[in-house]
């Protein structure tokens, strides 16, 4: 049976469309070859216990091994997966925090499953630590001043924050739409209007803006917001689409080609 073309589903489900969203649709997978079930309603595959570190250690080298005996605030943890294996990982007490109550009770299950008494879950941050990391969750924050600062209030003497994050919003992919189209730089090319009328043939989850998962977070942005909250870069490394270092150093130009940041920050004047 041959299946119906991405356009006449589009024109059943959305009606007329625009220019822009006919070349946006002709630029995206077809809808059937998309599930349209979001992946925000329960744990993504992506994620095990054994690979939750690879990333960190990919931006701080030595990461996992500095982690023993340190207690950690996993701020933005999600699922619960990284902070489940920071504490496997020898930490002495990891916290993870996360607003959504879902994610906080799989995370609180997952550590159970695996045996792990040292971590735990809450939705605001309580007591100091000596490592608070986030992994790639300062772009989704709705107040990133504020989550900024929340970090470092939960910071014991001579503690350190970790971020890697990305990609940010004026990256090939800072869309994050790359579910259904591979075509870079959509957010800054289409209205909002016509990429989430188009992105509604592939989530069901009732989405018509980028906030408040999106806070167009830019390289700029963050690093006045580092200023702002009173830390300094003690180490930072911007990662760059298509492996093209020398734009990071260009100012304007970085903006449309660091992906991800990677920033290890301290108090000012500690």
């Amino acid at each position: 049976m041959t299946r119906r073309g991405k356009f006449d589903i589009a024109a059943e489900r959305l009606g007329r469309m625009s220019f822009g969203e006919r070349l946006l649709l002709a630029l995206s997978d077809h809808p059937d070859d998309v599930d349209m079930t979001s992946n925000y309603e329960a744990p993504t595959q992506q994620w095990t216990v054994s690979s939750a570190l690879a990333q960190l250690e990919e931006a701080f080298p030595g990461f996992t091994e500095s982690v023993k005996g340190k207690r950690v605030l996993d701020y933005g943890c999600g699922d619960g997966f990284q902070s489940v294996a920071l504490a496997k990982a020898g930490a002495a007490q990891v916290l993870g925090v996360e607003i959504e109550a879902n994610r906080r009770a799989h995370g609180q299950s997952l550590a159970s499953k695996e045996g792990v008494k040292n971590v735990s879950f809450a939705e605001t941050v309580s007591g100091d630590f000596d490592m608070v990391i986030s992994l790639n969750a300062m772009e989704h924050f709705i107040q990133p001043a504020e989550n900024l600062r929340e970090m470092k209030r939960g910071l014991a003497p001579g503690g350190r924050i970790y971020l890697s994050f990305g990609p940010l919003w004026m990256a090939p992919y800072g869309h994050h739409m790359h579910f259904f189209t591979r075509a870079p730089w959509i957010n800054l090319l289409f209205s909002e209007k016509a990429v989430f009328r188009i992105r509604s043939l592939y989530r069901d989850d009732g989405a018509v803006s980028w906030s408040p998962g999106m806070n167009r977070m830019t390289v700029a942005k963050f690093e006045r917001l580092v200023a702002e909250c009173g830390l300094l870069p003690l180490r930072r490394r911007d990662r760059t689409a298509a492996n093209l270092p020398l734009v990071s150093a260009i100012p304007g130009v970085r903006e449309f080609f660091v992906n991800i940041i990677d920033a290890e920050l301290a108090p000012a004047g500690a």
